[in-house]
């Protein structure tokens, strides 16, 4: 009986638990590209996607609803301690830190916590660095970094921490991005696996991530 009950849990969390994290971040021209890659995602993609869009707060739930798709996937403005699944698109709310954590649940092993960032404009211009650090240190080489058109260096430290973890990191081109400083400072840093053109990352993060 004791085996089964633990057979039984082990099944829940691997099915509760994604094994793949993706962290999209985007500044400037974000929501246009965001709108070039995630209705595209199949609805049955496995991993859990986080996204991080350099935006004024109200705006982001806007921006979850508009690139959420009948026929693809579900774009959800995150909310705090609230878990991470496969098969789930969570945007961090403008003015908002989000930060992946690790619980002691069994049943809710990953986790959101959020920090009002609204009084702190230094956290606030390194969002994305946060989101990836803590992805990586949380999902290790099971991590992907993407990063988007925008202005700044933002997501330069959180794909450096991705790579050093043994995850992968696309950088926008720059031809398809509106601003190229955050995927060019990146890239410069040599922190980057693949530049790719807009039209072709989520067929990427498709083959990337598989049926994990």
């Amino acid at each position: 009986m004791q085996r089964s009950q633990e057979a039984t849990e082990d099944i829940s969390q691997r099915i509760l638990a994604p094994k793949t994290v993706v962290v999209i971040g985007a500044a400037t021209g974000g929501p246009a590209a965001l709108a070039g890659i995630v209705p595209k995602l199949p609805r049955s993609f496995p991993a859990a996607i986080i996204i991080v869009q350099q935006m004024r707060p109200g705006f982001t739930r806007l921006l979850a609803n508009y690139l959420s798709s009948p026929s693809g996937a579900i774009v959800e403005e995150a909310q705090n301690h609230q878990a991470i699944r496969p098969n789930q698109i969570l945007m961090a709310p403008g003015n908002q830190g989000l930060i992946v954590t690790r619980t002691s649940m069994p049943d809710n092993p990953y986790a959101i916590t959020l920090e009002d960032q609204s009084d702190s404009m230094a956290k606030a211009r390194a969002r994305i660095d946060a989101a990836m650090q803590s992805a990586s240190e949380v999902f290790s080489s099971r991590t992907i970094g993407v990063l988007l058109t925008g202005m700044g260096s933002d997501g330069r430290d959180g794909m450096k921490a991705i790579r050093d973890q043994g995850g992968t990191t696309i950088a926008q081109d720059q031809d398809s991005s509106i601003l190229f400083d955050m995927p060019k400072s990146a890239i410069d840093s040599g922190v980057v696996d693949e530049i790719l053109p807009l039209w072709t990352i989520a067929d990427r993060l498709v083959e990337l991530v598989g049926d994990n």
